[in-house]
């Protein structure tokens, strides 16, 4: 009886430490789907930025919430009034307000860190680094965008390297914009 006892507590010591064991293995796979999930979501997200990015310039520097652009703070009330339809008491303006303060400091950010990524393909040496600049700054920032073929002809290459480009290049700004983590770790 006692040597039954003894092969039921082993038993149920190799149990509970298979079970511990796939517990944090589990535990540990949702961690890395997580981490990789939030890697996509950043790299999404930065390709969204970067295509909406003239949007975004436009945005700020033609946003009515300027203090040397209104007339007067009832005049922006009537306006908004006017377009919702309704008594806003405020909330609309501040969220106004606040739109335009976020966009302005995404637009500097994106600045800031597209100025980085410059410097680091022109330092790197590489030619495929210094051409994923030419791309992504035709294609998303300078004021006239360029469209893929006409991109590919200029750098005798295949549009589909310029797809190629664009999500090497958004994987590198991705690590500058979102920092730690727009890294995807494989």
């Amino acid at each position: 009886m006692a040597k039954d006892k003894k092969h039921q507590d082993s038993i149920a010591r190799m149990a509970a430490e298979i079970g511990a064991k796939t517990a944090i293995e589990a535990y540990e796979r949702r961690m890395k789907i997580a981490q990789t999930e939030r890697a996509d979501r950043r790299l999404h997200n930065t390709k969204l930025l970067l295509r909406n990015y003239r949007l975004f310039k436009e945005h700020c520097d033609n946003a009515v919430y300027e203090v040397e652009k209104l007339t007067s703070e009832e005049t922006i009330y009537d306006i908004l009034d006017a377009i919702s339809g309704v008594d806003t008491s405020g909330a609309f303006v501040e969220s106004i307000k606040k739109s335009v303060a976020r966009t302005v400091t995404i637009v500097q950010h994106i600045d800031v860190m597209f100025q980085l990524y410059e410097t680091y393909c022109y330092r790197s040496g590489k030619p495929e680094e210094e051409r994923r600049y030419r791309v992504i700054k035709a294609l998303y920032i300078d004021d006239n965008p360029t469209t893929i073929e006409e991109l590919a002809k200029q750098e005798n290459i295949y549009p589909r390297t310029i797809y190629k480009d664009v999500d090497a290049a958004c994987e590198r700004l991705s690590a500058l914009i979102f920092g730690i983590d727009g890294i995807k770790k494989s």
